[in-house]
């Protein structure tokens, strides 16, 4: 069970940041409605930057980051990462920061934890009904569209959270939202968020590393090789473990 007297004050913080990233949405729309796509990614990049710097010491959350001259210049491209905890987002935000804006492919239940919900939303995330196929299948075209227009996004492909220092195996679906979006894959290892609050279920000062593997171009490959690149990539990433 979490320690309300430990969690909810960390909790604020992060609804706080998120209520700083809603200050940036008439931009956002503004720009979006021009059709400044590169201006949008840029209002979006800075917003995410501000929400991390701000929420992460105030949480006791830091990063040890290697690999970080493996992230790409150019764009769209998407990350595929394992998954261990809350943080990981957290994580991921704060390593592109001074990079380039990032969307989620989020699961539904975010829909209903707002503001954060419109902080996702606006980041040009999507968002997944996960065991339900018909609505996957949109879910992959709506990726597919922010892609092609130059967003970047994070798939976590385990589908949830471990929770540990394990790594789950990754959904073969996954892979879909790269292939039909025809980017490029950046595969990124995260370790040690579950410390932060999972583990004992109360917070703690936590330190997530971070290993950012080269960038795979599965969008360049037949489907044979693009499913052996899956299979190669999911193994790069749990070497990092």
């Amino acid at each position: 069970m979490m320690n309300p007297f430990t969690t909810l004050p960390r909790l604020l913080k992060v609804y706080l940041g998120a209520r700083g990233f809603l200050k940036n949405i008439p931009e956002i729309e503004r720009l979006r409605e021009a059709g400044k796509t590169d201006e949008e990614k840029e209002c979006i990049r800075l917003g995410q930057k501000a929400f991390i710097e701000k929420v992460a010491p105030g949480i006791g959350l830091s990063f040890e980051i290697s690999g970080e001259e493996n992230i790409p210049d150019t764009e769209p491209f998407m990350v595929y990462a394992n998954h261990q905890s809350y943080a990981d987002i957290l994580a991921l935000i704060w390593l592109f920061r001074n990079h380039c804006q990032m969307g989620y492919v989020a699961k539904d239940e975010w829909r209903k934890l707002k503001p954060l919900a419109k902080t996702i939303l606006y980041s040009r995330s999507v968002f997944l009904m996960r065991g339900d196929a018909r609505e996957a299948v949109k879910t992959i075209k709506e990726a597919s569209d922010i892609l092609s227009m130059g967003f970047n996004l994070v798939i976590f492909p385990e589908g949830t959270r471990s929770q540990c220092h394990e790594m789950g195996e990754f959904k073969s679906g996954a892979f879909k939202f790269a292939e039909k979006g025809k980017v490029p894959i950046l595969p990124v290892t995260l370790d040690g968020g579950y410390h932060l609050l999972e583990e004992k279920g109360t917070y703690q000062p936590t330190t997530v590393k971070i290993t950012v593997h080269p960038l795979v171009h599965i969008e360049e490959m037949d489907k044979h090789a693009q499913k052996q690149a899956a299979h190669d990539i999911e193994a790069t990433i749990r070497s990092a473990l």
